[in-house]
């Protein structure tokens, strides 16, 4: 990645540095009474809200330490790239080496890499967070029929009625690229430590971090209706908010 003037100015200027899980609660693989613990010393009803409660709130601190840390990047990103400007002003006056410019290049390939990979974390602890939040609503919705289709001001639900398995992942990967020239982004796919420490069964499932709103996220839910392919649409965990709003791929099983 070779950087210019003008690209450093763009890129510092449009926000080049925005890098643009679930809903699923497991049982625990047996019946389980609401307040004490079962004969296979599975955790309570009242044990596993509580866990995810904690979880919950330790993903909020992180974010927030991510959120300050990226901060401290951005800040930085600018720093490196004036540093690279004059580095590469100098080189044309053959007042520096190749080899200088190129470590001012390095360090903020490093800071920018560093500032997506942030960007990708709090992507996926806000998707995680509005799934664990959002989960009493999920649990007070009657169950939708094969086919149904239902839709509400923070959730859209399909219940397709064709086959899925991750297997059919690649088949959305390619719909996505060709329809907007971009990977789809992925933040989870299957069962993942964050589902583990909730206990959500993610197992069959994959998150993307789209909109369903948008144009992208509203050609996405076509096609997955048309292929038969279920999926919860979350807008956010607050009307008309847009952090945490994604497409959770797969069979809902919200259940306690």
């Amino acid at each position: 990645m070779k950087f210019t003037a003008p690209t450093l100015v763009i890129a510092l200027l449009s926000g080049l540095f925005s890098a643009g899980s679930d809903a699923h609660a497991q049982n625990g693989g047996g019946r389980v009474s609401s307040n004490s613990t079962s004969r296979r010393g599975l955790p309570t009803n009242a044990e596993l809200a509580r866990m995810r409660a904690e979880v919950i709130e330790k993903m909020k601190e992180s974010r927030a330490s991510m959120e300050k840390l990226l901060a401290i990047h951005r800040q930085n990103s600018v720093k490196l790239a004036l540093e690279y400007e004059t580095r590469r002003r100098l080189l044309e006056r053959e007042l520096i080496s190749k080899a200088e410019l190129r470590e001012a290049e390095l360090a903020l390939e490093k800071t920018v890499k560093d500032m997506e990979q942030l960007k990708r974390w709090i992507i996926e602890d806000d998707i995680a967070i509005t799934e664990a939040t959002m989960r009493d609503e999920l649990l007070r919705l009657p169950a939708l029929a094969r086919g149904g289709y239902s839709e509400s001001g923070t959730l859209v639900r399909f219940n397709g009625g064709g086959q899925w398995s991750l297997a059919e992942a690649p088949k959305i990967e390619n719909f996505f690229t060709q329809m907007f020239g971009h990977a789809l982004p992925i933040t989870a796919f299957g069962q993942t430590g964050t589902h583990d420490r909730l206990r959500f069964d993610h197992r069959n499932a994959m998150d993307v971090a789209v909109h369903p709103d948008s144009s992208e996220g509203r050609s996405l839910l076509a096609y997955l209706r048309q292929a038969g392919i279920p999926f919860i649409a979350f807008r956010g965990a607050v009307a008309g908010a847009s952090t945490g709003a994604h497409i959770h791929i797969g069979q809902p099983s919200a259940r306690n």
